[in-house]
């Protein structure tokens, strides 16, 4: 899985979106995946809520049982953008975001699944992802947050 690597907060996010909405259980073991998205995070370990990013992967379990229909996912990323909840918080208190590098991004998009047989469905997906962004560097990720912000 390459990673994705932009300075931007939502060409980075609207990239690791797709890369959490893809996934194909006929190539990748359970531990490849949980070790692909571990690879996203940034390295400060304080703002990094790994939990978060791993809880979109099925249980060890599942993934065996999706693995025995072969079931894989493909995606196409709408757009990405900041909640207005966040950009309220970039437009008056921008120091907050200057701190950490952390930028809340929304990303929209739709995922389709197809497993043995031919069978498939597909579904519109959205997702607020944490990126951190610090001024010449490359973004990272940071957790997958709770919601979707409005």
């Amino acid at each position: 899985m390459p990673q994705p690597s932009s300075t931007d907060p939502i060409a980075y996010a609207e990239a690791v979106a797709g890369l959490l909405w893809v996934y194909d259980t006929r190539t990748t073991t359970h531990r490849e995946r949980v070790e692909q998205l571990a690879g996203l995070m940034t390295g400060e370990e304080e703002l990094a809520d790994v939990d978060s990013v791993l809880a979109t992967v099925p249980p060890e379990e599942v993934w065996g049982q999706l693995a025995q229909i072969e079931q894989y996912a493909t995606a196409e990323v709408d757009a990405g953008r900041y909640p207005e909840s966040f950009r309220e918080v970039l437009q008056n208190r921008p120091e907050l975001v200057r701190q950490n590098g952390v930028y809340a991004v929304t990303v929209t998009g739709r995922q389709s699944i197809h497993w043995t047989d031919g069978g498939r469905g597909a579904e519109e997906r959205a997702i607020t992802l944490a990126v951190q962004c610090r001024p010449d560097t490359l973004c990272a990720l940071v957790g997958v947050l709770p919601g979707v912000a409005p």
